[in-house]
């Protein structure tokens, strides 16, 4: 008979040898009892929520049991807590840590559920896909190895058999369209069942909407909308539906939020990304927060003679993706640059400290920086490689084509 101590050995050995079981590193739990008790649905876009099925035919007291989606933090189930006989519970998972309120939230990206019961055993597992708001992803029908992504949501009802179709990855060609060109919008539509319609929606300038049949291509539906021969805003969402008559839509509160884009022709504003910051660990400290902060940092130059306010423009770090963080216009104090003026704004993936805050960092390995206009058009991008600790990187002389390192950085202020 081999002794625990020797097998512990030969463990760490294999370990050794296959480059695995690394330190702190916790085995993938795997399902090993089935109590008929399963994770059906879950919801990760807003208030996120979990529900639990019941598949038994009586009631189940699941007090002292474990949901989790990282096994050194594990939320209890408090006692007293019981699933009907073929009916459903919703745990809201919201970082709370009291009551049917989990000590988590979920990613909307994905991530794997666990269910574990008293004993430490898993009874359930599920890993879920990206999210978009108002998608759900669930077993259909409920308790059921089937699963799929509705555009609709259940919590604490039946699946029954189908789902609503799910509307993903929304897009438009082009992503910035100009007068007198139609525009292309793409989308793609999933359902159990067969998709019978996808319609889309569109109006000018809050005028009726008009509706067009979307046309399934190899990968996605499309559906045109046509040029326009003047300035204003086109607002659109997508609707569809399978042959059990299933609906949804894309926002999933259409008509009430719709996607849109603006047809204009102002005359760009004379701004440019005159210095920025990507590696900060001791110089210009954020004190939003209350506390000394080093975050990554964008200064914006006014080389113009008139007064801009940015409120409403939008900044990314992506080139190809200029709508990436909309500049909030509610505070124009804020956000108006004087001619000749900088405004800093904070990257920090912290909007909620200030309007000056961003909600993405960037790259010290080297990406990109865009400001653009409220209706997308490019006003100043400029493409970095891999920056250096607690120095800026700044044009030259303040608007100027040539570039430099600052390794006394100005972060508002001239760089002449």
């Amino acid at each position: 008979m081999i002794s625990t101590c020797s097998t512990v050995i030969r463990i760490a050995l294999l370990c050794v040898l296959l480059g695995s079981c690394a330190k702190n590193e916790e085995p993938e739990p795997i399902v090993s009892v089935d109590e008929n008790i399963f994770i059906n649905e879950l919801y990760a876009s807003g208030i996120d929520w979990i529900e639990l099925y019941n598949a038994n035919q009586e009631a189940k007291d699941i007090s002292g049991y474990f949901i989790y989606d990282d096994p050194i933090n594990k939320y209890t189930i408090p006692s007293g807590t019981l699933i009907p006989a073929m009916g459903f519970l919703v745990l809201f998972c919201d970082d709370q840590g009291t009551g049917l309120h989990t000590n988590f939230k979920l990613t909307e990206n994905g991530e794997i559920i666990y269910l574990q019961n008293k004993s430490m055993e898993v009874i359930d597992r599920v890993e879920f896909p990206a999210l978009s708001d108002g998608q759900s992803y669930g077993r259909y029908p409920d308790g059921s190895s089937t699963f799929a992504t509705s555009g609709n949501s259940s919590q604490g009802f039946a699946n029954e058999g189908s789902q609503a179709p799910a509307i993903s990855k929304v897009s438009r060609e082009p992503i910035v369209p100009e007068l007198s060109t139609p525009v292309i919008i793409m989308a793609d539509v999933v359902s159990i069942d067969a998709i019978s319609l996808v319609k889309l929606f569109y109006r000018f300038d809050s005028e009726t909407y008009t509706e067009v049949i979307m046309v399934k291509g190899e990968t996605s539906y499309s559906g045109i909308i046509p040029a326009q021969n003047k300035t204003g805003k086109i607002e659109y969402y997508i609707e569809s539906q399978n042959t059990l008559s299933k609906t949804s839509r894309d926002p999933y509160d259409a008509p009430s939020n719709v996607h849109h884009y603006l047809l204009n022709t102002d005359i760009l504003p004379t701004l440019y990304i005159n210095e920025f910051m990507t590696a900060n660990t001791s110089c210009c400290p954020d004190k939003d927060s209350g506390v000394d902060e080093f975050d990554d940092w964008i200064e914006i130059y006014n080389a113009s003679s008139v007064v801009v306010d940015v409120g409403g423009m939008y900044i990314s770090d992506d080139k190809n993706k200029p709508f990436t963080y909309q500049i909030p216009n509610t505070d124009p104090a804020s956000t108006t640059l004087q001619p000749g003026g900088f405004l800093l704004l904070w990257a920090d993936g912290s909007p909620d400290q200030g309007i000056d805050h961003l909600d993405f960092r960037l790259g010290n390995g080297g990406e990109d920086i865009g400001l653009f206009y409220i209706d997308g058009r490019t006003i100043d991008v400029v493409t970095f490689g891999a920056q250096n600790e607690n120095v800026s990187y700044g044009r030259t002389t303040d608007g100027a084509l040539a570039w430099k390192v600052f390794t006394l950085p100005t972060p508002e202020k001239s760089n002449n």
